[in-house]
C-alpha cells in the first residue's frame, strides 16, 4: 500500500459501523462505490466504477444484527451464492469487487477473510479494524487489532478507520457503536503505529458529512 487518501462524501452513521453509500475519489478521480446494501440484500448495482464495495451482510436480514447462522454452514452457502452473483457483474463490467468484512456478517473476522481470499484470490478487501471488534474483544483490542492490521493491512485495498463506544443493545447487553476517528474508546496511536508502511505518509482526511460519522479511508 502506498498511501493516497480515498474520500467518501457519503459515509453515514449507524449501528453497522462504516455502512457506507455512494462514490469514494481517489485524489479527485473516481476509485470505486459502495454497493447499496450487501451481498446478501443488495440494491441497484454500481454502474460506470472500476471498484464496488460491499459488505456480505447478515442471515438476521439487517446489517446491524448477527445471526448465529452467519457462521454456520447455512451462512457459508448464502455467502457462496451471493458473492458468485455479485463477482460476475462486477466481472461483466470490467469492475473490482472489494469486500469489507464486519463482525455481524458472514465475512466476520481474519479466519473467514483469508478463507474468503484463498477462495477468491481475484477479489479485493478493503479493512475498518474497528468493525471487526464486538464489545467482548475491547479489553484485548491491542491484540487483535495488531493482528487484523499485521495480516491483512499489507494486502488490503483500503484501510476504513473509524471509533468505537460502547454501548447496550436493544436487549439490554453491552455493545458498541460506531464513532468519529479518536473520539471512542480504541488507541488511534496504536492503530497507526500498526499501519503498513507508507499508508501514513500523506495527511489523513476526513470525509464530514452532515449527521454522519468523520470516517478516514486510506487506499492503495
Amino acid at each position: 500500500m502506498t498511501g493516497p487518501i480515498l474520500i467518501g462524501p457519503h459515509m453515514r452513521a449507524g449501528a453497522c459501523a462504516a455502512i457506507a453509500t455512494g462514490p469514494l475519489t481517489l485524489d479527485g478521480a473516481p476509485w470505486g462505490t459502495w454497493l447499496p446494501g450487501t451481498l446478501l440484500h443488495p440494491g441497484s448495482w454500481p454502474e460506470g466504477t472500476p471498484r464496488v464495495l460491499a459488505f456480505t451482510g447478515s442471515l438476521s436480514g439487517t446489517p446491524d444484527q448477527g445471526d448465529l447462522r452467519n457462521w454456520m454452514p447455512a451462512g457459508i452457502q448464502a455467502c457462496r451464492g451471493a458473492l458468485a452473483s455479485a463477482h460476475a457483474r462486477a466481472a461483466e463490467r470490467s469492475q473490482r469487487l472489494v469486500i469489507v468484512p464486519h463482525a455481524l456478517h458472514i465475512i466476520s473476522d481474519l479466519h473467514s477473510t483469508l478463507r474468503l481470499l484463498r477462495e477468491h484470490p481475484d477479489l479485493g478487501v478493503a479493512i475498518a479494524p474497528a468493525a471487526l471488534l464486538t464489545e467482548s474483544m475491547l479489553d484485548h483490542a491491542a491484540d487483535h487489532l495488531a493482528r487484523i492490521l499485521g495480516t491483512l493491512g499489507p494486502v488490503a485495498d483500503a484501510i476504513i478507520l473509524h471509533d468505537l463506544v460502547r454501548s447496550v443493545d436493544e436487549q439490554g447487553e453491552p455493545a458498541v457503536t460506531a464513532c468519529d476517528w479518536g473520539r471512542g474508546v480504541l488507541d488511534t496511536k496504536l492503530v497507526e503505529s500498526l499501519m503498513p508502511r507508507g499508508v501514513l505518509d500523506a495527511p489523513l482526511v476526513e470525509s464530514l458529512v452532515p449527521g454522519g460519522i468523520p470516517t478516514l479511508i486510506l487506499g492503495a
